[in-house]
């Protein structure tokens, strides 16, 4: 089995209980990002890194402070799926762009991205995370479509898992 870690940043927890369910499935290393040292990731075959946008499309604390950490790793040959929460509704001209600042920094740091996710299903105007007809990743929205998530999550492990 391949070595795998899921690193997360979270403020109200969402981001937190889906990181460690998918560590759980995946019987992954869960690691918050507040605790995260940077030369440890390229131990990994593969990361699934995972944040929520907060306020107006912005990374969440914990990963904007660990960000040009990131971006300074030696990730070549480590495989990275992302996974992001957003509010379509609300935010729905910011949906999910924190996920375009971590795919920024993991492809910076020579990552292989993996895990694109379809657009289909969900309805915003606009968000950096769009790259053609698909997310960098997975994208979730507790807030709206909570009843989505779990089959979200279980389809989209099954196309990055090694």
């Amino acid at each position: 089995m391949a070595s795998i870690a899921v690193v997360y940043g979270s403020d109200t927890g969402n981001t937190r209980r889906i990181a460690e369910n998918m560590a759980e499935l995946l019987k992954a290393d869960c690691i918050d990002v507040a605790d995260c040292a940077a030369d440890s990731l390229s131990d990994y075959e593969l990361l699934i890194m995972g944040a929520p946008t907060v306020n107006q499309g912005e990374v969440q604390g914990d990963w904007d402070y660990f960000l040009p950490d990131l971006e300074d790793a030696e990730l070549n040959g480590v495989k990275v799926a992302l996974f992001g929460l957003g509010d379509q509704k609300e935010y729905g001209d910011t949906f999910a762009d924190a996920l375009d600042n971590l795919a920024e920094a993991v492809e910076n740091a020579g990552a292989e991205l993996v895990g694109e996710w379809p657009l289909d299903g969900y309805h915003f105007t606009e968000s950096r995370a769009q790259r053609g007809n698909h997310f960098v990743g997975l994208v979730l929205d507790e807030d709206n479509q909570a009843d989505l998530t779990e089959s979200r999550v279980n389809e989209w492990l099954k196309t990055i898992a090694l």
